[in-house]
Order: C-alpha cells, then sequence, then structure tokens
C-alpha cells in the first residue's frame, strides 16, 4: 500500500468519525427538547447565598412556594407558603460601586 493511499483512508476514516459525531450531537438535541416554561411543574424563583456552600431557594411548584436550604449534599424545606397572587417585584439593582479610576487617582496624590 502506498504511502499517499494510507495518508488518504487515514483521512477519510477521521472525516466519518467527526460526521458520526456531528449526527449523533444533532439527533441527541432534537430528542431531548425542553418543555415550554409554562409546562414546567417546578420552576426557581430566586436564591440567597448564605455561606460558600450554602443557600436558600425559593421553589414554586404548582400552587406552592417552598423555601429550602440546601448545603453541601442536603436540600431541607424551610417553609411551605401558599402562592401568592402577584409575583414578586424584581430587586432594584445594587448601586454601582466608587469609580476604579477616580479611586486610582486620588490614591496617587497621597
Amino acid at each position: 500500500m502506498s504511502p499517499s493511499a494510507s495518508l488518504l483512508q487515514t483521512v477519510f476514516a477521521l472525516g466519518a468519525v467527526l460526521a458520526l459525531i456531528l449526527a449523533c450531537g444533532w439527533v441527541l438535541r432534537r430528542v431531548q427538547r425542553p418543555q415550554a416554561p409554562g409546562l414546567q411543574p417546578l420552576r426557581l424563583r430566586g436564591q440567597l447565598m448564605v455561606g460558600p456552600r450554602e443557600r436558600v431557594v425559593l421553589v414554586e411548584i404548582a400552587d406552592q412556594w417552598i423555601v429550602a436550604g440546601v448545603s453541601a449534599g442536603h436540600v431541607r424545606p424551610l417553609a411551605v407558603l401558599p402562592r401568592p397572587d402577584e409575583p414578586p417585584a424584581p430587586e432594584a439593582a445594587p448601586a454601582p460601586g466608587p469609580d476604579f479610576h477616580a479611586l486610582l487617582a486620588r490614591f496617587r496624590k497621597q
């Protein structure tokens, strides 16, 4: 077998493997269609970090809101509340911090 034929066979095999990988990805994307947001029975409404690995989450399930504490390997329900008629108002954006350029200029003057 000549070296050019061997190289051609290797390139063809590599192309076939790459085409197979792309085809599998396309099939998986078509099969695993996400549900519409209104049809999902469980929605994460918010979360708050209370430690490096701990947080409090608010989960909506049907007509209930569940407040749960989540830590490494544990999920503990803290409260079960009826869902309010109005969704919670979005949090106000935090006030912007001081301008870094202005702070740097002030420290240079000192």
